[in-house]
């Protein structure tokens, strides 16, 4: 009998083995969202957690913030519960609507983009956004959404430029770029929307206070939008008449035609002028406005709707 029982308890042990070995690899693989890119094989894309997700979501205006964000644990955070949220994501960004986390999701939510929010939500001092014709309201710290027409946005609790020259200067705290370079790059940027506005701009001379500020910081700069190191957030800029326009010092930055490991500074130079000048995040994905870049693309030429756009915010004469 009692070889019966050691018997009984060693079959129970080698099938309770047995049960944590195939579920273990499946646990590990929940509270770990890996996913492989489409555009580059060799890298692997990744939130950490669902906690990540929502934190995500929160900061890009697809999700009210909580206000215990610091006390929350990854348990309290399930993918149903950000059903809504990653919908109006996948809504926004021309993905298919599923409130899911596929790998086409998270490869874009992963792609490098702007810091500044896409939509400022109610609740947030700010107002929801849409695409379409519609129009919304609402206040906001460094401007939120004025209204809607097509696919571009204005900030709305701003200040629009009523002058027709516009100065900027250099001001870095990490030195990546040489000020020849970024002088030529920017002022080319600058050019662009010149050449569709009634702008005309101009590197302030020396003593002369600048409309717009432009540098390289890295991590927590003092503008409460802090960088989060390399590969993610490559800059942001403020709304009208604020002027900052902030550069991640930890990107990998191109000044020529850049590799697929690198960010193209021009496009983002000329991304971050627009909202210096008051255009937020358009939702048309061939739009400079469109708040995402990834590595080795180069957008350099202003699109119809960027165009349309800034001329909305400032008509012609």
């Amino acid at each position: 009998m009692a070889n019966l029982h050691s018997q009984l308890l060693l079959l129970l042990i080698l099938v309770a083995s047995l049960f944590l070995a195939i579920i273990q690899p499946s646990l590990a693989h929940s509270r770990k969202l890996i996913l492989q890119s489409p555009q580059k094989a060799a890298d692997t894309h990744h939130f950490g957690s669902l906690n990540e997700v929502r934190l995500y979501l929160e900061r890009f205006g697809y999700k009210e913030k909580r206000l215990d964000n610091n006390l929350i644990q990854d348990t309290l955070t399930t993918e149903s519960s950000l059903y809504a949220a990653i919908s109006l994501y996948q809504q926004k960004n021309h993905l298919n609507v599923t409130g899911k986390l596929d790998p086409e999701t998270v490869v874009r939510m992963m792609t490098p983009r702007c810091g500044m929010p896409d939509i400022f939500p109610s609740g947030r001092k700010g107002g929801s956004a849409a695409a379409g014709h519609q129009h919304h309201h609402g206040t906001s710290r460094h401007g939120k959404l004025l209204h809607v027409v097509g696919h571009y946005k204005l900030f709305d609790n701003m200040s629009p430029w009523t002058r027709s020259e516009i100065t900027y200067n250099f001001t870095s705290t990490v030195l990546l770029v040489s000020l020849e370079d970024l002088r030529a790059i920017c002022g080319r940027a600058f050019q662009r929307w010149a050449a569709v506005t009634r702008f005309q701009f101009r590197e302030a001379g020396e003593g002369e206070q600048a409309d717009i500020t432009i540098g390289f910081y890295t991590g927590d700069h003092g503008d409460g939008f802090p960088f989060d190191g390399p590969g993610h957030v490559w800059a942001h800029a403020f709304a009208p008449q604020d002027g900052r326009l902030h550069f991640d010092g930890s990107e990998l930055w191109s000044t020529a035609t850049p590799t697929m490991d690198e960010t193209d500074l021009e496009s983002v130079a000329l991304h971050e002028i627009g909202h210096t000048l008051g255009l937020a995040h358009t939702t048309d994905q061939d739009a400079v406005m469109y708040a995402y870049i990834g590595r080795g693309v180069v957008k350099r030429e202003l699109q119809q709707d960027d165009i349309d756009g800034i001329r909305a915010l400032y008509p012609s004469k």
